[in-house]
């Protein structure tokens, strides 16, 4: 098993009166706050190089509290700056929204930098970013394929013309070019078409807070696909799992220190429903992502007001000593089949204090006891190019 940090990057300053059907403008970011916040994020993540992990992920976001990163490549630069060994990654760039061939260059230079660590990652976006960008989410998913068919070219070819629907383009050359090649690239995948689309691609998926019968759903069905469609075997190392994760000295006290930042999350998260309307935005999600997620309950968000100890059961958080948490994992990751874990430790607005406690606890009594699970070889890890898997798309 190989071990992340892995966190939204949440503002956690939004006041206790307000709930999921406010607007949530910017009149409630203070600078200074949202300044030490990034700090704490960069020292949390830091900390975790001295401590043995193999890597930190970042994620990006627009126009919500959730995550007031709006750049990976901005903090993933200022990461590799700080750090010498652990991989650091992106998961990812929200790629039908920005411009393949800016995303090519920034993944090849961030790769530069880190001399060979980077980890790019790509995700299709949630709704309000669309009406926010006013970009036809029906549309999401043909500029996502077409953007990564750009964002490989520029990765891997010398030079090339592109013509698709939505970009025209002529003598494209990236540089630098990256060190790795091929470059991996993770998404996460949560519908039937997204993870069809990763298997045929040789691209490694993630599962986040769902209950570990959804996890492994996907998974099988991403290494099902794989085999009977494309033609390739994928494993552990093909599969990532990432969870809002606390560890205290005792249950009972880790239960206490994230409690309150969790239902401030809970409080508050409104992906579904951007500050412009008041409904659900439709487009990002078809009759097959609903079928698929049908087969699998649990896929779906737990809705604001969940209470904490459903949010426990399911495994949305895990929390406890370091006993219970190596418990729950080891089951988890045995169940479920992946090969990677993200732990997002920081958890809604709970405290840099508890968060580098809980990392400290769960890298001395949690990884090692858990390290042998699912594990690979370097060479089974190695991501096939995507050039030599033009066919299966």
């Amino acid at each position: 098993m190989k071990f992340y940090t892995f966190d939204e990057t949440t503002y956690p300053g939004i006041p206790d009166y307000v709930g999921p059907e406010t607007r949530l403008t910017n009149k409630f970011c203070d600078p200074a706050l949202a300044a030490q916040t990034y700090q704490e994020h960069l020292d949390e993540w830091l900390l975790c190089e001295d401590l043995g992990f193999d890597g930190a992920l970042v994620n990006e976001h627009h126009f919500t509290y959730f995550n007031i990163n709006p750049s990976s490549t901005v903090l993933a630069a200022a990461l590799i700056a700080r750090t010498r060994r652990m991989k650091v990654g992106v998961i990812g760039h929200v790629l039908p929204l920005r411009h393949p061939v800016q995303t090519a260059e920034e993944c090849a230079q961030l790769d530069i930098l880190s001399g060979g660590r980077f980890i790019g990652g790509i995700v299709r976006g949630v709704p309000q970013e669309y009406v926010s960008f006013n970009v036809d989410p029906f549309t999401s998913r043909e500029r996502f394929a077409e953007s990564y068919e750009i964002l490989q070219k520029g990765l891997t070819e010398e030079l090339f013309d592109y013509k698709g629907k939505f970009y025209d383009l002529k003598a494209v050359s990236v540089w630098p070019r990256p060190l790795q090649n091929p470059l991996p690239i993770w998404m996460p995948a949560g519908s039937a078409e997204t993870i069809e689309f990763a298997a045929a691609r040789r691209i490694a998926i993630a599962r986040v807070w769902n209950p570990t019968a959804v996890f492994q759903d996907a998974f099988e069905y991403y290494k099902e696909v794989a085999k009977e469609r494309f033609g390739w075997v994928a494993g552990p190392e093909h599969c990532i799992g990432s969870r809002y994760i606390h560890v205290a000295e005792t249950t009972e006290q880790a239960i206490a220190e994230c409690r309150e930042a969790m239902m401030y999350v809970r409080r508050l998260t409104t992906f579904s429903r951007p500050v412009q309307v008041p409904a659900a935005v439709p487009g990002l999600q078809t009759d097959r992502s609903f079928d698929y997620r049908k087969r699998s309950r649990g896929a779906e968000m737990p809705p604001p007001g969940t209470p904490f100890e459903k949010l426990r059961e399911t495994g949305f958080i895990v929390c406890g000593d370091p006993d219970y948490v190596t418990e729950w994992l080891a089951h988890d990751m045995q169940t479920a089949g992946y090969g990677h874990f993200m732990g997002m430790f920081r958890v809604g607005n709970n405290t840099h204090e508890n968060v580098m406690k809980a990392k400290k606890l769960f890298a001395e009594h949690v990884m090692p006891r858990l390290r042998h699970i699912n594990a690979t070889s370097p060479t089974e890890e190695m991501q096939e190019p995507a050039a030599r898997h033009s066919a299966a798309s």
